[in-house]
């Protein structure tokens, strides 16, 4: 299972189900990929996907833009990362 922390953008992504997170500053969701992921969430948190799939997301640290195929494993920590828009 990966290891998803849980922040205010990932919060605002899911608040559409109206539904709320665990407590905690983490949650496990099986999956093995990042597109897997959402998917998940997108069935526990219907209307989160959207907000999801066009955020950044760091896997273990390393940040990707394009992160939808990217593995995970049992170990992997996980963190949306809310796009930074500028001029």
């Amino acid at each position: 299972m990966a290891k998803l922390t849980i922040n205010s953008l990932l919060r605002e992504a899911v608040s559409v189900s109206g539904k709320n997170l665990p407590s905690g500053k983490w949650m496990e969701v099986e999956a093995n990929s990042v597109v897997a992921l959402i998917r998940a969430l997108e069935k526990l948190y219907p209307g989160c996907g959207p907000a999801l799939t066009t955020a950044s997301v760091a896997i273990d640290g390393d940040i990707y833009s394009d992160a939808l195929t990217e593995p995970l494993d049992e170990l992997s920590e996980v963190v949306f990362v809310p796009s930074i828009e500028g001029g």
